[in-house]
């Protein structure tokens, strides 16, 4: 069950979108609220060597004191009009890694689309993959357009047998349970074992969600996320669960193809599991 909820609360323009988003889904799982605001200064000072002149500095603290108010009276908004309880965070320092730390009691991260494109977002680059990659919790990707109605109740859920997508699946029990309708996905150039499709059908059944519609598409891994995007826009799904998969390169997570795609230009939310 979701009891705690954590989202991510920065400067950038779909701040509010993603606040709202994830208060409705705190109020849908009668769990708290938590906002944690990755406000992040650089040092005035490096090795006793001014930096950053005084009054400059003094000017970047007073804009980073109202920018978190701002934020802060966001997320008590959000958190009024779902009537849910909600808590508040604001640590300093590295915003992937507070992020990371102050979200690992919660049962899942609300994010948004990397807003690294953003001139007021505080995100560093790698910032979405790095958090998905460390974390050790589910996260809900909250697209910057589009729609967004009650979540998950049509959910298109990738499945390739992987650990990531088996990880997933136990991770996104208490939306599984609350759907409607379920569409299980597997993109493979090579034919499924009968036995293993009986087995997912038969692990939903034990668990009372849904019995899933199957579809199996014919690609490449390179055609994995397009594959995928698609099927959201055929079938009008409203939730994309999917394992995420990625590696580490140069002190920086890189996500894998599908989920850079899907990550890039998914114009539903996306659940993540690592």
């Amino acid at each position: 069950m979701f009891k705690r909820i954590a989202v991510h609360l920065d400067d950038d323009a779909a701040c509010t979108r993603r606040v709202r988003a994830a208060a409705q889904v705190a109020r849908d799982h009668a769990a708290a609220l938590v906002g944690i605001y990755t406000s992040y200064l650089p040092p005035q000072y490096v090795y006793d060597e001014g930096i950053v002149p005084d009054d400059v500095y003094a000017v970047l603290q007073r804009r980073l004191a109202d920018n978190r108010n701002v934020a802060r009276e966001c997320l008590q908004r959000a958190a009024r009009e779902a009537g849910v309880a909600v808590q508040w965070r604001a640590p300093e320092g590295s915003p992937a890694d507070v992020l990371a730390r102050h979200a690992r009691t919660c049962d899942l991260l609300v994010l948004g689309q990397s807003g690294e494109d953003d001139p007021e977002s505080v995100v560093t680059p790698y910032f979405t993959e790095s958090v998905i990659m460390t974390l050790g919790r589910p996260v809900l990707i909250i697209p910057t357009a589009g729609d967004l109605p009650p979540l998950g109740r049509n959910i298109l859920f990738c499945w390739d047998q992987g650990r990531e997508a088996s990880r997933a699946l136990a991770d996104a029990d208490p939306v599984l349970r609350r759907a409607s309708e379920l569409l299980v996905l597997s993109v493979s150039s090579r034919p499924i074992a009968p036995a293993l499709r009986d087995d997912l059908h038969d692990y939903f059944s034990v668990h009372d969600y849904p019995l899933p519609q199957r579809l199996i598409r014919d690609g490449r891994q390179s055609d994995v996320g397009r594959i995928i995007l698609e099927c959201v826009e055929e079938r009008g799904s409203d939730l994309v669960i999917m394992g995420a998969y990625g590696h580490h390169r140069l002190r920086e997570w890189v996500m894998g193809g599908a989920c850079s795609t899907v990550l890039r230009a998914a114009t539903v939310p996306v659940l993540l599991s690592h």
